[in-house]
């Protein structure tokens, strides 16, 4: 099964088509499935002056008809009007969409989510050209609202081996380090295509990654595995004993530590 036209050109014609939607393109797909990845949300976008995230359940959620991708808009403050809204699922075969239909998003105080649970099942999804090429593409329209120029659009991938996957930190003078005190190397990008840093979209950001401190002797490294939505910080508070900090881990008053990525989420404008 192959497109009439590449997808960039798609989502090109879309934006342009859809001056009040936001697309959310998801690529290598069946990574989620590897990696039972839940959930992604995407980044937070202005739609009809609100801000909004689109959460998508890629895996699909089970019930006694099969599993269906579920696909929420999530407001990110409060909601003052009712808003007509449309979450869909674009064919990459012929000019047409998957629709949860018109819906209304109605006055809330406070953050809430809206959206359909059951919009495409995972075997339609497959079978009628919304996923090809293990890319597939969702959004959401506002309707009744103010066009813009030109409709939005994001792309979140998962990368399996990024780019420079192997991060590490020489630590010299490791003695005169305070050992109550949490020391931080310098910051790092783990990108994975050209342009990435200049073109990302702020969302969260996955990983499944190896710490490690290096065995300078016999290659024998210590390694714990972690993985998860990076929030904030994630690893072990009981890594390694301080008392098995000696040769070959110490070496010349030397650590070296590091980090080795499996697979790493990026996201970009498009």
């Amino acid at each position: 099964m192959s497109r009439p036209i590449p997808i960039e050109e798609m989502v090109r014609v879309f934006k342009s088509r859809h001056r009040t939607s936001h697309l959310f393109k998801i690529d290598n797909f069946s990574l989620f499935k590897k990696y039972q990845l839940e959930k992604v949300n995407s980044s937070v976008f202005d739609l009809g002056g609100h801000k909004w995230t689109l959460r998508v359940f890629p895996n699909g959620r089970k019930n006694a008809s099969g599993h269906y991708v579920s696909i929420f808009l999530m407001s990110q403050s409060s909601v003052n009007v009712k808003i007509e809204y449309e979450l869909f699922v674009v064919s990459q075969l012929e000019q047409k969409w998957e629709s949860s239909g018109h819906r209304e998003f109605g006055i809330h105080p406070k953050p809430t989510g809206k959206g359909n649970p059951k919009l495409i099942s995972l075997v339609d999804l497959e079978r009628n050209g919304y996923l090809i090429g293990d890319s597939c593409m969702c959004g959401v329209k506002l309707h009744g609202i103010e066009p813009a120029e030109s409709g939005t659009a994001e792309c979140f991938s998962l990368i399996e081996k990024p780019l420079n996957h192997k991060v590490t930190w020489m630590m010299t003078r490791f003695s005169s380090f305070e050992p109550e005190k949490a020391h931080h190397s310098h910051q790092f990008v783990e990108n994975s295509s050209e342009g990435f840093i200049n073109n990302a979209s702020k969302t969260e950001t996955y990983a499944k990654f190896k710490l490690r401190v290096l065995d300078q002797v016999n290659r024998n490294h210590v390694e714990k595995t972690c993985s998860g939505w990076l929030e904030t910080s994630k690893g072990f508070a009981d890594f390694m004993c301080l008392t098995k900090l000696v040769e070959p881990y110490l070496v010349n008053d030397k650590l070296y530590v590091g980090v080795d990525f499996e697979v790493v989420s990026v996201a970009t404008y498009c």
